[in-house]
Order: structure tokens, then C-alpha cells, then sequence
């Protein structure tokens, strides 16, 4: 059992009161009562520690790089590392919002099959997070982050429908996938058939009907983008341990590959990122698969420990 929000809420609130280091004698006993009342609470706030606990682990890397280096060159060749970490640092404290949101979320490299009170199964992907909200007359579900492959349990009574970004999925057959990338949406219908749902910034609402074996991309930015053919064993490879590009931009290869690596991977070249990239790689080895990209494409990376690595040609 995952703890609810209010809990994760209260979590949060002891974590800044514990870190501010102005804790009264009395206040600390009221935590330590707080946290022994429920195993919940215990859970929740041990899930916080685990996130400060990546940025933590990073910082004596990074000041250990900057004595090392000559002043001078540091101050140019350590630009990018330097806001890469700066990116990281808002990285990892970013799902914070979305934890306390969340009723399912997984961890790097974590995957999880949830059975719903409905009969519905979710597959969640690395990385994600899931807010469900099912009664006697609704079945909402919204995408807050990440990845899902959705296999939905028929009740004509109350629509199954996923909500993701400015735009909504709704069943009309069995298994569809949606994944979230930076702004946009990616849905791909592996049986039967979906509705989906957005409204663009103009306001006017865009609807349209993806078939099984069909895939979309839509933003609340360009709309509903065109509807193509795709393998449907490729889009769910990720469910095997497995991620499929055919052709794909290298920057949306690293973007991926981010998702399943506790630390931040990065490009430092426009023109790199558009490299293309075929090939089947492992999730659970990211700095495997990393390393098999420098070589097929010969590439170069600067390394932080293993937390910061960034490509360049």
C-alpha cells in the first residue's frame, strides 16, 4: 500500500522542519511519535530521504572536480557540467510536486503491474507516476510522469480514461500506451481502439479516434499530430527490458535512456543530438548502452562519477 497524499504531505512538512535544524526537544519527540504511529508515515518520509539522497551524493564529486582543475580552464571546459548540474539538482527535486500528487510512481529501473480496484491492470514504466481515481461512477486516471501500458477492463457505465498533459485518453477497447516527453504526448494503441481528446491553446477541443497498431503525438502547442502505423511489440519492448530505435534522433535516444539512470546523461552539441540511432539496447545497463553509442558513432563523454556524463564528439 502506497501512502496518500496527506500523508506524503505531512512527510514533506516534517522533512523541512527536521532540515531547518531548528527543532525543539518536544517538536522531535512529536515526529518520532508521528513516525511510529503508522508504517505509512515511515514510508513516506524514507521515500523523501531517498530523493535528497541522489543530490547529496553528487555534491563532494563535483567539488572534488573543481580543486583539481586549473582555474582558468575550468572556467570555460566546466561551463556545461556546471549548469548540467544545475539541471540536475532542479531534476531531482522536481517529482516532489508529483510525489505528493501520485497514488502509484516507480523508482530508476523500476517497473510495476498494478491490479485496479476495477479490474484494469497498469503497467508502469521506469521513472513514472500514476494518480487514479475510481468509484461508483467514474474511472479517471492521470499520467503525471513517465510511461504506462494500460490493459482496461470493460464497463460500458463508466469510461476508463487517462489524462496526460493538456489532453485525454479514452478506452474503447482493451490495451493502449501512453508516454509523456517533455511537452508532448505519445499514444499508441496496441488492441482495439482509443478517443483522444485535447484542447490546443486556442481553446477549441480536437478529437480523434486512433486504431489498434496506430500511434499519435499530440501538445497542447501543434495539436494532434498525424496518426501512423507502428509495431506494437517495439512500443512495448520496454515492458521485455528493452528499448527499440529505428532511426531515431540520438538527443531522443539520451532522453530515454535517462529515464532508466539515476543520475543525468547529456548532450553538449545541437548537431550531435540529430545523429541517428538504430538499435535494441537493455534498460536495466544504461552506462552499457551509453558506451556502445560512443563507439558506434564515435563519440566522447566527460564524466562527473557516474552521476553526470556528457557526450560530445
Amino acid at each position: 500500500m502506497k501512502p496518500p497524499s496527506s500523508v506524503k504531505a505531512a512527510a514533506l512538512d516534517w522533512w523541512l522542519k527536521l532540515d531547518s535544524g531548528g527543532v525543539s526537544a518536544r517538536e522531535r519527540a512529536a515526529f518520532t511519535r508521528w513516525l511510529a504511529a503508522d508504517p505509512l508515515h515511515r514510508q513516506a518520509f524514507d521515500q523523501l530521504g531517498d530523493l535528497w539522497g541522489e543530490l547529496d551524493a553528487v555534491a563532494p564529486r563535483i567539488v572534488a572536480a573543481k580543486c583539481k582543475s586549473n582555474p582558468t580552464f575550468w572556467s570555460w571546459q566546466w561551463l556545461l557540467p556546471t549548469l548540467a548540474v544545475a539541471s540536475l539538482a532542479i531534476w531531482l527535486f522536481s517529482p516532489l510536486s508529483i510525489f505528493l500528487r501520485a497514488d502509484f510512481y516507480t523508482g530508476f529501473g523500476e517497473m510495476r503491474d498494478i491490479r485496479l480496484s476495477d479490474g484494469s491492470t497498469v503497467h508502469l514504466n521506469s521513472n513514472s507516476a500514476l494518480a487514479v481515481r475510481i468509484d461508483g461512477n467514474q474511472r479517471q486516471l492521470t499520467l503525471l510522469k513517465g510511461e504506462a501500458l494500460f490493459e482496461v477492463a470493460p464497463d460500458k457505465a463508466r469510461p476508463f480514461q487517462v489524462h496526460a498533459k493538456q489532453g485525454s485518453v479514452t478506452a474503447l477497447g482493451t490495451a493502449f500506451n501512453v508516454k509523456l516527453r517533455d511537452s508532448n504526448a505519445e499514444v499508441s494503441v496496441t488492441e482495439h481502439s482509443v478517443a483522444v481528446d485535447i484542447e490546443p491553446s486556442g481553446g477549441l477541443v480536437l478529437h480523434t479516434v486512433l486504431a489498434e497498431g496506430q500511434q499519435l503525438v499530440y501538445s497542447a502547442e501543434s495539436g494532434l499530430g498525424a496518426a501512423r502505423s507502428i509495431d506494437t511489440q517495439s512500443v512495448t519492448a520496454w515492458q521485455r527490458g528493452k528499448l527499440v530505435f529505428e532511426n531515431r534522433p540520438l538527443g531522443e535516444v539520451i532522453a530515454e535512456l535517462n529515464r532508466y539512470y539515476p543520475g543525468y546523461l547529456l548532450i553538449n552539441d545541437a548537431s550531435l543530438a540529430q545523429r541517428r540511432v538504430n538499435g535494441v539496447f537493455r534498460t536495466d545497463q544504461p552506462l552499457a548502452v551509453l558506451s556502445a553509442l560512443e563507439t558506434a558513432l564515435q563519440l566522447h563523454s566527460t564524466r562527473i562519477g557516474d552521476y553526470l556524463v556528457i557526450l560530445r564528439p
